[in-house]
């Protein structure tokens, strides 16, 4: 007769641990779904307050849920913990050689020369060098993806605002910034290219504010402001054209190269 009422009681035991399993796990996602609210409503206050959404036109939506503008979003927030935010541009869109317009991610002024950030919030193992016309990202053994060489893309970006400005390139540091989820180990570029994750791309920028001889005053800069301010913040039509000139062009160079092989 006890044994019966043992074997009674244990699914009786397994139910009500499956139930408190249950309760425990339900509370563990509402804490979870709580802090991911939380984070999402603080990203949403920091991009409106720091600037970014009026320089960008970029809001919350547009910035956490779409990759590079999320990457251009973290770099921006932390130069304008050292900088003043109204010389951290972002989103400018100038006449280009190939292009009717090329577009920036992040531009900085100071002092002793302007900043041109091509912004790649990619994870894992980056590989690459100067001379190689694509770069490799590798996730897993299973998981890679090329991409148009970074070093390439901001030197139409660095050549586009000299013409822009009426500058030389000596007055431009380009510098392309990975997230800081990357590893970079596998570059190969000489030691004035700067390829670096965003935490050494703030400490470089904060060397540089200490001992980098000046070469502009801040009359200069708020002149390149006000002219640089009208390429920022375009409209849809205009980024949709960008997009659709820079499609045109690979394809077209992608036919040329077929040619010439031909």
């Amino acid at each position: 007769m006890a044994r019966k009422k043992k074997q009674a009681t244990a699914p009786l035991v397994d139910i009500l641990v499956g139930v408190f399993g249950l309760f425990v796990q339900g509370i563990i996602i509402i804490i979870y779904s709580l802090i991911k609210l939380v984070m999402f409503v603080f990203v949403g206050i920091s991009i409106y307050r720091s600037g970014y959404k009026a320089k960008s036109g970029n809001g919350l939506f547009k910035t956490y849920f779409n990759k590079g503008n999320k990457g251009e979003y973290e770099l921006y927030k932390k130069l304008t913990k050292i900088m003043d935010q109204k010389y951290i541009l972002t989103n400018l869109y100038l006449p280009g050689k190939n292009v009717l317009k090329t577009e920036l991610d992040v531009v900085l002024l100071t002092t002793h020369g302007i900043y041109v950030f091509e912004v790649k919030n990619y994870s894992g193992y980056i590989y690459g060098s100067e001379k190689d016309e694509k770069w490799t990202q590798v996730l897993n053994r299973f998981l890679k993806h090329r991409f148009y060489n970074p070093l390439r893309q901001n030197y139409a970006h660095t050549k586009a605002l000299e013409n822009y400005l009426g500058i030389s390139h000596e007055e431009i540091i380009p510098v392309v910034s990975f997230s800081n989820r990357s590893t970079l180990s596998k570059i190969n570029v000489n030691d004035k290219t700067h390829v670096l994750q965003v935490d050494k791309t703030i400490k470089l920028i904060k060397e540089n504010l200490k001992t980098a001889n000046r070469i502009y005053t801040e009359d200069v800069l708020d002149e390149f402001l006000i002219k640089l301010i009208e390429t920022t913040n375009m409209d849809k039509n205009t980024k949709e054209q960008h997009i659709n000139e820079v499609i045109q062009l690979k394809e077209s160079k992608e036919l040329k190269l077929e040619d010439s092989k031909a």
